[in-house]
């Protein structure tokens, strides 16, 4: 089993919400995934409830995650999802702990960029991998996601090469408990996740099934 950790300081930056766009992308390539939910407002386990069918997201705490983590193993799981607290520093480092690659959302914002650090740091104490994803990027300002890129570069954090933007289709899904990649199969929010996911599963060493029915880049 592999785990992955989403962990940002700082709301707003869109970490449910690609935790769960990557969660549908894992279960689209026929693998066994869940989320589990360490953030207070439970939004990831609320969306599971109103989809009622895989991938299954739990609440659980940061003093329950390894508990969960043993159990998962045990039941097969091939991926777990850490969807993590903002704002709270000791089940942030637990989750970048407990995983084998730490993604940390981030706006492509001067606000957000300032905000990285503290992320990045924990992340590095766990001594964990980790690589910053530009999320909900404005299309119409591609200069300032490639000064963004080069700014953290330049202070030697790693940047995801791709990045996801902000497209209606993120949000469409959310309350009948879907995702872009259902939603709109073949649109640009669907590649995106598409391709992050299998970047992710290239880092990690996730191996796919042989049948996969991940969505195709558009």
């Amino acid at each position: 089993m592999r785990t992955l950790a989403l962990v940002s300081q700082k709301g707003g930056a869109g970490k449910t919400t690609l935790a769960l766009h990557l969660a549908v992308a894992a279960h689209h390539a026929g693998l066994q995934v869940a989320i589990a939910d360490l953030d207070p407002q439970s939004s990831a386990w609320k969306w599971s409830e109103r989809r009622k069918d895989h991938p299954e997201a739990v609440v659980t705490s940061a003093e329950q995650l390894d508990h969960l983590k043993g159990q998962a193993a045990a039941g097969g799981l091939d991926l777990l999802i850490i969807d993590s607290a903002p704002h709270a520093d000791r089940p942030a480092l637990v989750a970048c702990k407990a995983a084998d690659l730490v993604l940390i959302p981030c706006r492509a914002s001067i606000l957000d960029i300032d905000a990285i650090g503290q992320t990045y740091d924990l992340a590095t104490i766990a001594r964990k991998p980790s690589w910053v994803v530009f999320n909900a990027c404005n299309t119409s300002t591609e200069y300032d996601l490639e000064e963004a890129r080069e700014g953290l570069q330049q202070r030697d954090i790693p940047v995801y090469p791709g990045a996801i933007y902000q497209r209606v289709s993120f949000s469409r899904g959310f309350i009948p408990g879907r995702t872009a990649l259902e939603i709109e199969p073949a649109g640009r929010a669907a590649a995106e996740v598409d391709e992050l996911f299998r970047w992710v599963a290239a880092e990690i060493g996730l191996q796919m099934p042989q049948a996969s029915n991940t969505v195709e880049a558009a």
